[in-house]
């Protein structure tokens, strides 16, 4: 599985993407999971954002290993 960093989350692990491989598919819950085990918990707060296959995601969708998958932090404007 493809999965995309962008904006200051890219900055923050040094890296715009990584693969990773799954055994099974898993929802966007369990994949913050392994995530956080990885990187740690200060880059994955719980107001982050995640797509699949470029479409806004909850924590409840299943993701699978030909997925595409996207984490940002929420964005603001003034």
């Amino acid at each position: 599985m493809k999965i995309y960093y962008f904006a200051s989350l890219k900055e923050a692990l040094k890296m715009p993407s990584e693969e990773i491989t799954l055994h099974t598919n898993i929802t966007v819950a369990k994949l913050r999971k392994k995530l956080i085990d990885k990187h740690g918990k200060q880059h994955f707060p719980n107001n982050i954002l995640c797509a699949v296959n470029q479409e806004i995601a909850s924590d409840d969708v299943i993701v699978g290993e030909t997925d595409e998958v996207a984490f940002y932090p929420p964005v603001t404007g003034g």
